[in-house]
């Protein structure tokens, strides 16, 4: 869906924004928006650009569907995987300044989060993942919280704010430090 805005649009009219915003990330946010209010009723919706009818200021928030066969699990896990990245790219872009299509982008950014560490990612049954943190600087620092809850909740919810219905994760566990630092999400808990 492409939505076109006047080009006198003012951008940041309420003053919001963090100093490394851009415009690109107020109109993806407005696309964020128009999917949260359609999105789960219509799940043949791919994505939501807002561009001025000049062209010159756009933005897209998209579901980042892989096209994965939900019973294939290592697909799916693997589709989810790339949600969470997209999702996490949505935040995170214009404060690292880069596109975050990997993890390794993520970990250049911000190297003590323990987000940027993630593993391993599969799927054991239908709507369930597990996430396997490495041991990283983010361990005794400041997200060290524990770890598993801090990414678990973040993931879950990430992840289901790009799935369509019938598409998300039902339970979330991650494990860091070898097991010592385990956490279970559930949607119910998180809902979008």
């Amino acid at each position: 869906m492409n939505i076109y805005l006047d080009n006198s649009m003012i951008f940041n009219r309420d003053g919001m924004q963090e100093n490394y915003q851009t415009r690109e990330d107020e109109l993806r946010f407005m696309g964020r928006v128009m999917f949260e209010s359609i999105g789960e009723q219509s799940p043949e919706l791919e994505s939501v650009t807002f561009a001025t009818e000049d062209g010159k200021n756009s933005g897209t928030y998209s579901r980042a569907r892989t096209g994965a066969d939900p019973n294939d699990r290592k697909a799916w896990a693997k589709e989810k995987y790339v949600q969470w990245l997209a999702g996490m790219n949505d935040v995170y872009e214009s404060m690292c300044h880069a596109e975050i299509t990997a993890v390794e982008v993520y970990r250049n950014c911000l190297p003590a989060d323990p987000h940027a560490y993630v593993d391993k990612v599969t799927s054991p049954a239908f709507g369930e993942l597990v996430v396997t943190i490495n041991d990283g600087p983010w361990m005794d620092g400041i997200y060290d919280t524990p770890a598993s809850s801090f990414v678990s909740s973040n993931m879950i919810i990430k992840i289901n704010d790009k799935a369509a219905v019938g598409e998300q994760v039902e339970k979330l566990t991650v494990i860091a430090r070898d097991g010592e630092d385990t956490s279970t999400a559930l949607r119910e808990e998180w809902p979008q």
